[in-house]
């Protein structure tokens, strides 16, 4: 069947490259003066933060993911996405430089998100004293995009689950609570980070 005008899937793609392919070798012998560079990858695509993440998650990863969870089993694949995650998180800190860490400075990073995540989360502060910072999420487009795929699952592991370890990674004198998430069906997410100076 061939894909409706505008799409174009990976099966798809893989029909057409060889076609494609000897095209773009023949262009420069046809003619050489239509031939120019790629547009910039910085450019703005005109799609929204949620056609975004549909894209990058709905149309093949979260299938993807959803096809390895049957073929391994649900309970045991998403108990290895979470290992896996945390050995992740584990490597990319001790790679980091080794310098103290500064709690106020973290925070002052949290009061003040960079434009993405001002784009993906919507969240309010609850709490915040020297030494503990609390905040509630209320909107949250990977939530969002997960859900609708019924991949909550899949989706706490993969972006929900990493929050503790990289909790750990940045101190042992921090810790992570959250009650709540709304990846897992609840009204928001709720965090609290606590530091602690003679911890550890």
């Amino acid at each position: 069947m061939s894909p409706k005008s505008g799409e174009l899937s990976r099966r798809n793609l893989f029909h057409v490259l060889p076609a494609a392919a000897c095209a773009c070798a023949a262009v420069p012998i046809c003619n050489a003066q239509t031939v120019t560079g790629g547009k910039s990858w910085s450019e703005p695509t005109g799609m929204s933060w949620q056609d975004t993440f549909r894209f990058a998650f709905q149309k093949d990863y979260i299938p993807l993911m959803k096809g390895l969870a049957e073929r391994i089993g649900p309970e045991k694949f998403v108990q290895l996405i979470k290992e896996t995650m945390d050995d992740v998180v584990r490597q990319k800190s001790a790679r980091g430089p080794a310098r103290p860490f500064d709690f106020a400075q973290m925070v002052a990073g949290m009061r003040n998100p960079p434009p993405f995540i001002q784009h993906t989360l919507k969240a309010e502060i609850v709490e915040d004293t020297p030494t503990a910072f609390g905040y509630k999420v209320t909107e949250c487009l990977w939530a969002k995009t997960f859900r609708e795929s019924n991949a909550a699952e899949i989706g706490y592991a993969c972006i929900c689950h990493p929050d503790f370890a990289i909790a750990r990674g940045l101190s042992p004198k921090l810790t992570l609570t959250r009650t709540k998430t709304l990846m897992q069906g609840q009204d928001c997410c709720q965090f609290r980070y606590s530091f602690d100076e003679t911890a550890g």
